[in-house]
């Protein structure tokens, strides 16, 4: 009897010492409940940085992780009902692209405040119930949408996207997912919708106490991430696990290590990777531009030094186009200019620049810029004839003496343009006169559609096509000399 009694104390300490982990660390809580809760060694770590969170020692958090890897189980479920339970006060909102997700989110926390082995963890924190009958009497709130802690003060409120805070003071914030899937991530219009719900909505419900967590797909380097990265990269701490490891400075494995083997193989991943490289890139790596280039590869750009192209070039003209926007706010769209010169069957790019003017400014600055970079009687600039563009062609002939035209105006999007385009680049007969303009030129073409400006691959696109008809042309002409010759 004494040794069955021991056993009942040993299991009751076991017990107890199960439920203080519990209550002291998210990533034990994770196993209370849920007996069968498989957790690797990057679930803990997002589960420590989570609890730094809590205890303030982290303001802002970034988590990127691949899709069915459990970081929404971890950080949008488990971790505002161990928040609350360690701290009934607390006020937390999480959201999401649409309000129903953010609301699945919210009842999944309810059902495990409400559980029976929660209560004997955090006794202090209790959520409006039929058998707690002073309730309904002092109004405590509970529905899909927001449910306080009763008798604390404390609440969880869900929220969609460009939903409203008006009146909420926010001690955590938690956004997860902020962008449905890659076409929401594509139109630059659902982007500046996220940026001013946060810029306008979010962070006016904070304070100087306040945390905020970020689990988002990087489909664009454009995207909330990326736009508080580039500005206030140095706030934030960012946790990032790729599927298929690419580093050897990974503590739990080695280049080409699959994160989670017993669930999502390497063999799995590959073939998903082969299917969509794009898409796995930002899915899965964490990367919204694949390494390399998406459309265009960086491979496929040849380079000749500026004195080597100016002997190939002999008299050839340069031909400049230009993607035309007026102004000096940096926040909208550039203009775009490059200069192309057709040498046989090859194109070479010779200068590309970006800049932000007023009117006035733009129609003085063109003239001067296609002279310094070699503008000839005999070359032309192609300018796209959308509402600025009408204008600039306009003002350059009466104003100019240049050889100013039209780009005809496309039909197809600007991803189809490329992507017709991308044979004549692959084949290597695109090379870029070296400059330092060369990185910035490469980078946006090769991030396409994942770059927040794209100027440089739609002139790209009207150079390459210029190119191949100038070179039919040429191909028809001199068919008809051989065949005047031979009849």
């Amino acid at each position: 009897m004494s040794g069955f009694v021991a056993d009942i104390e040993a299991l009751k300490t076991m017990r107890d010492g199960f439920r203080h982990y519990a209550r002291k660390h998210l990533y034990t809580f994770l196993e209370y409940c849920d007996r069968n809760y498989q957790r690797e060694w990057f679930h803990t770590l997002i589960a420590d940085k989570c609890e730094e969170v809590y205890e303030g020692k982290i303001k802002r958090l970034m988590i990127f992780v691949p899709p069915q890897h459990g970081k929404s189980e971890i950080v949008s479920r488990r971790f505002p009902a161990w928040a609350l339970g360690r701290n009934p006060k607390l006020k937390i909102v999480g959201s999401s692209y649409s309000t129903d997700l953010a609301r699945n989110f919210s009842r999944a926390i309810q059902r495990t405040i409400d559980d029976k082995d929660y209560a004997a963890l955090f006794p202090d924190t209790r959520i409006n119930n039929s058998n707690v009958r002073t309730d309904a009497t002092r109004g405590w709130v509970r529905n899909a949408d927001m449910f306080e802690t009763v008798g604390k003060g404390g609440f969880y409120k869900a929220v969609g996207v460009s939903g409203s805070l008006t009146g909420t003071s926010v001690d955590i914030a938690i956004i997860d997912d902020p962008v449905k899937d890659a076409l929401e991530a594509y139109s630059r219009t659902y982007r500046e919708r996220v940026w001013d719900w946060y810029l306008n909505v979010l962070l006016t419900r904070l304070h100087n106490d306040s945390r905020q967590i970020l689990i988002m797909t990087r489909w664009h380097v454009d995207d909330l991430a990326g736009r508080l990265l580039e500005r206030e990269g140095d706030k934030w701490d960012v946790l990032s696990f790729p599927a298929i490891c690419e580093s050897d400075k990974e503590e739990h494995r080695k280049p080409g290590d699959a994160l989670w083997e017993k669930r999502h193989s390497l063999e799995r991943l590959r073939e998903i990777e082969a299917r969509s490289p794009r898409t796995f890139a930002s899915l899965y790596q964490q990367r919204p531009a694949i390494e390399g280039g998406n459309i265009i590869q960086r491979s496929w750009f040849n380079y000749v030094p500026l004195a080597d192209f100016e002997r190939i070039r002999d008299n050839t003209p340069i031909d400049y186009y230009v993607d035309t926007a007026y102004t000096d706010n940096a926040a909208n769209d550039p203009t775009g200019i490059i200069g192309a010169c057709s040498i046989g069957n090859d194109l070479y790019i010779v200068c590309a620049e970006k800049v932000r003017m007023k009117f006035p400014d733009l129609i003085r600055f063109l003239p001067t810029y296609v002279r310094e970079h070699g503008y000839t009687d005999t070359s032309t600039i192609r300018i796209e004839p959308k509402a600025n563009g009408l204008s600039v062609i306009d003002q350059l002939r009466e104003g100019t003496g240049l050889n100013v035209t039209k780009t005809p105006t496309p039909r197809e999007s600007k991803e189809t343009r490329l992507n017709v385009a991308s044979p004549f680049v692959e084949s290597g007969r695109v090379y870029l006169v070296a400059g330092a303009w060369n990185e910035s030129f490469i980078e946006e073409i090769c991030a396409f559609p994942s770059f927040p400006h794209d100027e440089y691959p739609d002139l790209l696109c009207y150079s390459v096509d210029n190119h191949l008809k100038k070179n039919n042309r040429v191909n028809r002409r001199n068919l008809t000399k051989l065949a005047k010759k031979l009849y």
